[in-house]
């Protein structure tokens, strides 16, 4: 069980390290967002802003130091999850040629 638990951590941290690694195709994809020339889907957006503004305003849990950090760490790592896909999304919706329409 052990074993299991420990590559579950590294696929996880594997993912954060990955979207590092392809920073320059998030920026492209949110600037072709901006522009118009990709298509993200609305949820996806909406999700970004409001757990943007969960994790930056302090209306949360925050007043309560380890909860307030625990709290944060998930909805940071469930962005990041959000990012990873919709950056693969992009990427073939770039290599397909289309507009990112799904």
């Amino acid at each position: 069980m052990a074993r299991v638990t420990q590559i579950r951590k590294s696929s996880n941290i594997h993912t954060g390290w990955q979207l590092i690694k392809n920073r320059k195709t998030m920026w492209c994809m949110i600037k072709d967002t901006w522009n118009g020339s990709y298509h993200m889907s609305g949820l996806s957006k909406w999700l970004l802003l409001i757990g943007s503004m969960y994790v930056l305003l302090p209306f949360d849990f925050d007043w309560i130091p380890v909860l307030g950090w625990i709290d944060d760490g998930i909805i940071i790592y469930l962005l990041i999850k959000l990012l990873q896909k919709e950056t693969q999304r992009y990427v073939r919706a770039k290599v397909m040629g289309r507009k990112g329409e799904y």
